[in-house]
């Protein structure tokens, strides 16, 4: 191949990644246009021949359908989570006809340093427990959850999970545990290149993070859960009223 070519060849990539990370922002929405193939061309100051060619391989990959006459289109729908009710991944899932799954990918017993201890209401250095799971729909990568518990349900869930088993059940089948509330922070988080194999090598550079303190009726924190969820295909929902109604 010629050096021009492999120019050519570079320049189109590079113009596929910066449409990728723009179609993978946790604003975009499905059906969202494109610009123009002439302004694309002029923003990234090539001809539209690479312009179509980044275009051509984004449908192939699915993510975005162009329609003669009118352009492209983003084509990521989104799975949205209510911030309003406490319910495990697998009901979010089954809410919106997806099939639920998870593979566990380690279930240990470690020793809590001073930021986990706090985050469980524990003392420092003592016996915790921290299940490493992907979570999937319908079979796609969608979260890679760190689940911290105290050691006696740690030990407990170590013994009955399996993949694909919903931990929330758990709590309360093995456990007898009653879930009560949970207090949960969102913000935005880069992938390391290991969790971003596991989430799929399309998956934009930044994530949403999670982190859920969740409690029982009794007020005893029952997990910490830190969750890194692919920004392209996940959003969170939450219905704000006026305080005039308060």
């Amino acid at each position: 191949m010629s050096a021009e070519n492999n120019k050519k060849k570079n320049k189109s990539t590079q113009v596929k990644e910066s449409l990728r990370e723009f179609i993978n922002r946790p604003e975009a929405k499905n059906g969202d246009c494109l610009p123009s193939e002439r302004e694309l061309g002029e923003k990234f100051n090539v001809s539209r021949i690479t312009i179509r060619k980044a275009l051509t391989e984004l449908e192939s990959e699915g993510l975005i359908y162009r329609i003669q006459g009118k352009g492209a289109f983003i084509c990521v729908e989104k799975i949205p989570q209510n911030l309003t009710l406490l319910t495990s991944y697998s009901e979010d899932m089954r809410e919106r006809k997806l099939s639920p799954d998870s593979l566990i990918l380690a279930i240990d017993s470690i020793i809590a340093n001073d930021y986990i201890s706090e985050k469980l209401r524990i003392k420092t250095n003592d016996t915790a427990y921290v299940l490493r799971r992907l979570r999937l729909a319908d079979g796609e990568p969608m979260a890679i959850e760190n689940c911290y518990m105290r050691e006696e349900i740690g030990s407990v869930i170590a013994e009955a999970i399996t993949n694909g088993t919903s931990l929330y059940k758990l709590f309360a089948t093995k456990c007898g545990i009653k879930l009560n509330h949970a207090s949960q922070t969102i913000e935005v988080a880069t992938l390391t290149n290991w969790e971003k194999r596991l989430l799929g090598n399309d998956s934009p550079s930044s994530a949403l993070l999670t982190k859920r303190q969740t409690f029982d009726v009794n007020g005893q924190v029952v997990e910490y859960v830190e969750s890194k969820y692919r920004s392209d295909r996940y959003l969170f929902h939450v219905e704000l009223f006026s305080s005039q109604l308060l």
